[in-house]
């Protein structure tokens, strides 16, 4: 299972933007069938910020399938680990409301109806087993939601600064991201260090101040855990016992912000910073996103590529 946890109304000031934008980022999850969802804004390319989730077909352009209703906002997805997709969006600034939805066939089913209290739902990270069982994270504390809605703290053996992701891996272990540090959590709550030091303090490819960001995390069925760290426009692959690599290393002006793991590939979701001069179209003025896929003999492919026209 997945977590897509990324940057939550992150105010982006750019060169060559009209506006500092509050850009939901979002994420991609896979589904059982394989149909790629990811979360941006909604359209690709605009000033506002209304987030939706796009899922990708055979077309050269995604279709979308949820929409947020206000603005600011954020959806985030995850899937659980037979791969059922969820999306939980947070709307408004200052006093946010949060919400829980769940992907049934061709529509979406509510799962935490919308609510302010983040003792009830809150969507810094959260995962949901195959049984319903919703865990969520609020700063450095985890908490467990069944599906009557009774909300419990999660007693863990290990202190943590905060909680940036969590994913589901092999044997039903948690994998819980703190800042720079992987971890495993058992089921009895034991916490085990994976790796630590992932998060470098002066990255060499910083997107832009501020940016220094670990965003998303998966894992696959061997205990391969694989991080968008998008404040060096690289996916991280920690192995099942704890050796870092770098697996994929985007070039400026893309980042990467979300990742899954699906047939042996490695999904990858990437955007552009913008701010580029307009008639540099390599340097893309606006904020574009694009999918590509890592493949397992390592060839890597573009799956999907926005290219919004030039004036």
């Amino acid at each position: 299972m997945q977590t897509m946890r990324f940057v939550l109304l992150l105010l982006i000031g750019v060169a060559g933007l009209s506006t500092a934008n509050a850009h939901p980022w979002g994420g991609l999850v896979i589904d059982a069938d394989g149909h790629v969802y990811f979360t941006f804004i909604c359209p690709l390319v605009d000033d506002d910020h209304y987030a939706c989730v796009w899922q990708l077909g055979d077309g050269a352009e995604p279709t979308s399938v949820l929409e947020s209703q206000r603005s600011p906002s954020d959806i985030v997805l995850a899937r659980s680990p037979g791969r059922t997709i969820y999306g939980a969006e947070r709307t408004g600034s200052g006093h946010h409301q949060s919400r829980l939805w769940q992907r049934a066939s061709s529509d979406w089913e509510t799962v935490v109806a919308p609510t302010t209290d983040p003792a009830q739902f809150h969507i810094q990270a959260y995962a949901v087993a195959d049984d319903g069982t919703l865990f969520f994270a609020r700063d450095a504390q985890l908490f467990k939601r069944d599906t009557a809605g009774t909300v419990t703290p999660v007693p863990l053996n290990a202190p943590f600064e905060r909680i940036d992701a969590l994913a589901w891996g092999p044997d039903d272990a948690l994998y819980l991201l703190n800042q720079g540090t992987l971890h495993i959590v058992a089921s009895d709550g034991t916490v085990r260090t994976l790796a630590t030091g992932l998060k470098e303090e002066d990255p060499e490819h910083l997107p832009f101040s501020g940016a220094n960001i670990l965003f998303d995390l998966a894992v696959d069925d061997a205990g391969n855990a694989y991080l968008a760290y998008y404040g060096n426009r690289r996916v991280l692959k920690v192995s099942a016992t704890g050796e870092v690599s770098t697996f994929l290393q985007a070039e400026s002006p893309w980042s990467p912000h979300g990742v899954d793991v699906y047939n042996g590939r490695v999904y990858v979701l990437e955007s552009t910073v913008g701010g580029g001069t307009w008639w540099k179209i390599w340097e893309r003025p606006v904020i574009t996103p694009r999918v590509r896929a890592v493949h397992p003999d390592g060839h890597v492919t573009t799956v999907f590529e926005h290219r919004p026209p030039v004036d």
